[in-house]
């Protein structure tokens, strides 16, 4: 099969997903999940679009390049796809209400609302409630249950964000009334550990890449390097009053924010929107200062870009102390951090791309380019894992991994808009400096609505965040 023939068919079944993402997204709003879900999400047309797309792509690149890093990144999320592929068809998903002092149960609800037998019983001997030593509301449950199996007891405590397993089953706390405790039962043998294998390869893939002389990178590095050695600094930011000073009072009286929030609070501040933009302003401004003393206009933008969004923080800022007892996780910090950075490396690329294309130097399209390119590297390799992070946390605590809520599903097409701006052998315009800042700026404004849009216009479970 020709190259050409296989990159028209991966690059158009990569666009064409694109936009049935957004458009399940649009159709989950507007007649509920329950039609996205049958009708898009887990239909075989869905799952032969996600196939043919691996399929081209691996055989794309198999065909096109002798380089083992990127072999080996693209064979990673073709591992990954494949271990939610065989999740799919094989595990199972559903729910079990235990009464305390009633008749050991053995039987499961799936989600398709048919009945399930558990290869053990299931007993509550106790379920403890653990209380906020602030403002005394509940933050966790400890759920001490039975399994009976053989005649032998074994005992499990289950906690939110704590599951129980059991035989290849996993238990999770769904909630708790009275007496009564309602668990989440999932069993994904043979999915779960090779999607996990392929978080590990995608990890290492970016370790390699980082590291690899020959990446795109190191080249971006080097080329940027040169540039340096050819020409003399003119700028001196010491002269910038507005930007040179709230460099100095900005970041640290947003970690002294950030700071007395946690220690007054029961989770790490990342909780709700205006915490997230604390944390987003903070790792703008910490981004410019690293970029200062060559990028002098793109530190200036980016001080102003963090002040603004410190302000928009400060004036919608409502600390609410009724926190979801599954927000309290070291897994939260992890995963908005990792996240947040991503977010301000991808606003630092559309900076830098409004700069060069209507700044002073709107001129110099190529050498920003340049810098562009190197930022969205981090940028996407740090999404992905704030992705993958998230992944982990979701199967902890309700035994998925995955389950196309919008912002999942509008992270996921982040990231596909990102990746597509490497592929610059492949896709020949992307290589030109103008239309790859245009895309920057485009790829911003898809970051925007995932970070703030979908919570407003599309709800689901991350709307709190």
């Amino acid at each position: 099969m020709k190259s050409g023939f296989l990159k028209t068919i991966s690059f158009g079944s990569m666009g064409l997903l694109m936009l049935v993402l957004i458009g399940a997204t649009l159709l989950e709003k507007i007649f509920g999940s329950s039609f996205a879900l049958n009708n898009i999400y887990h239909s075989p047309w869905f799952i032969a679009l996600w196939s043919l797309l691996v399929v081209s792509a691996m055989a794309y690149i198999l065909r096109t390049s002798r380089r083992y890093t990127l072999i080996l990144l693209h064979a990673s999320f073709a591992f990954i796809l494949l271990g939610a592929l065989v999740s799919f068809l094989t595990s199972q998903h559903g729910n079990i209400l235990l009464a305390k002092d009633a008749v050991p149960a053995s039987m499961f609800t799936t989600n398709e609302n048919t009945l399930e037998k558990l290869p053990f019983n299931l007993q509550v001997t106790d379920i403890d409630t653990v209380y906020s030593k602030e403002d005394g509301l509940a933050i966790d449950y400890k759920a001490h249950i039975v399994a009976n199996k053989r005649k032998e007891n074994h005992p499990h405590t289950i906690s939110l964000n704590t599951p129980a397993t059991i035989d290849g089953y996993s238990f999770c706390i769904k909630g708790v009334d009275g007496g009564n405790l309602s668990l989440l039962v999932a069993r994904d043998t043979y999915g779960l550990p090779i999607s996990y294998t392929g978080y590990l390869m995608v990890f290492v893939s970016f370790v390699i890449l980082l590291l690899d002389r020959e990446s795109g990178f190191r080249r971006i590095l080097r080329l940027l390097q040169g540039e340096k050695n050819r020409k003399k600094r003119t700028d001196n930011v010491h002269h910038i009053t507005f930007a040179g000073r709230m460099e100095s009072i900005l970041p640290i009286l947003l970690i002294i924010l950030l700071s007395f929030l946690w220690l007054n609070g029961d989770t790490f501040p990342a909780t709700n929107g205006a915490e997230s933009l604390f944390m987003l302003a903070i790792a703008i401004i910490l981004l410019a200062i690293v970029l200062k003393k060559r990028y002098t206009h793109l530190f200036k933008a980016l001080i102003i870009t963090a002040s603004i969004t410190a302000f928009v923080a400060i004036c919608s800022f409502e600390r609410n102390s009724e926190v979801a007892p599954i927000l309290r996780t070291p897994l939260l910090g992890v995963h908005v951090t990792t996240i947040i950075i991503a977010y301000a490396l991808l606003a630092s690329t559309a900076i830098n791309a409004v700069i060069a294309l209507f700044g002073k130097n709107r001129g110099n399209t190529e050498s920003s380019a340049l810098l562009g390119r190197l930022l969205l590297y981090p940028a996407t390799m740090l999404l992905a894992t704030g992705i993958f992070i998230g992944a982990v946390w979701a199967n902890v605590s309700w035994g998925r991994y995955w389950g196309w809520d919008p912002k999942e599903v509008w992270a996921l097409i982040t990231l596909l808009a990102c990746s597509l701006a490497f592929h610059t052998r492949s896709l020949p315009f992307m290589a030109k400096p103008k239309f790859f800042h245009i895309y920057c700026i485009a790829v911003f404004i898809i970051m925007l609505f995932t970070y703030l849009g979908v919570n407003y216009l599309l709800g689901g479970i991350h709307s709190y965040a």
